[in-house]
């Protein structure tokens, strides 16, 4: 539960999963920025409670652990995260998980295959790629997704250089109780200019194909689990969470974990 104020005092609403992997909530009107502490309930399941900063479940968190029967809480967030919870997320935990943080990993190998895709045009990434968990975004909004968000600069003769961006979703799911995944989404953005169309009319092409390349590298290094089989995958926003802790904070850029339950 989010409350109002410090204590749990003021209003409060109820974030409960309902016997599901995940439960979600935005909150927008009197509930935006409003929330001072939050307690979680474990009644004897294993899980976590994310209240992010964000209306689209990133940006900085506050997470508690739940790992017993009793309840963990924060009765206050401290000033720095005081009166800024804009969504929140539950995420019911099994038994015997494999977790693997992907950031590292994911960030590297594409940056790899994006500068081999580019060499020799007009495109050139702008620093390392951002990685992190996308939760029911509202073009798709019963999925998760493994994002990654890169910044371009794409050259222009005799004018200057223009911003642009992609991004690719990555979904993970089972078939035939293995592990798979690929690349459902690709976004492309171009700055406003005066020849943003003919730039976006240029990139869109090769940067959508990229889903392709990205979805051959997902299932090339999920063959490291394929002696094994699964009944459940899905996504940890942040770092693997410390269980002996009662909770932390983090960003949602910081890392993001796959979750595999074997059967």
């Amino acid at each position: 539960m989010l409350f109002e104020h410090r204590d749990f005092r003021g209003f409060s609403r109820t974030i409960d999963n309902t016997g599901f992997r995940y439960f979600w909530n935005r909150y927008g009107g009197a509930e935006h920025d409003a929330f001072s502490s939050m307690r979680l309930f474990g009644r004897g399941h294993v899980g976590h409670a994310y209240a992010f900063e964000h209306i689209n479940h990133d940006g900085r968190f506050a997470a508690l652990n739940a790992n017993n029967p009793g309840d963990v809480f924060w009765s206050y967030f401290g000033d720095a995260f005081n009166d800024v919870v804009s969504s929140s997320l539950v995420v019911v935990r099994d038994q015997n998980e494999i977790v693997v943080p992907l950031r590292q990993q994911v960030a590297s190998t594409f940056a790899s295959m994006f500068d081999a895709m580019a060499a020799g045009t007009r495109i050139a990434r702008v620093g390392a790629p951002r990685v992190y968990g996308t939760f029911f975004p509202s073009y798709d909004n019963t999925r998760i997704f493994l994002t990654i968000n890169q910044n371009l600069t794409v050259r222009i003769s005799g004018w200057p250089d223009y911003d642009a961006n992609v991004k690719y979703d990555i979904e993970f799911f089972l078939a035939g109780a293995k592990l798979n995944g690929f690349a459902r989404w690709s976004h492309v953005w171009v700055e406003a200019g005066l020849f943003s169309q003919q730039v976006f009319d240029r990139i869109k092409g090769p940067l959508h194909a990229g889903k392709a390349n990205l979805t051959s590298a997902v299932q090339q290094q999920l063959r490291l689990f394929s002696g094994r089989n699964f009944r459940g995958v899905y996504i940890l926003p942040g770092p693997r969470p410390n269980m002996s802790q009662f909770g932390f904070f983090g960003h949602s850029d910081q890392e993001v974990c796959l979750v595999a339950v074997p059967q």
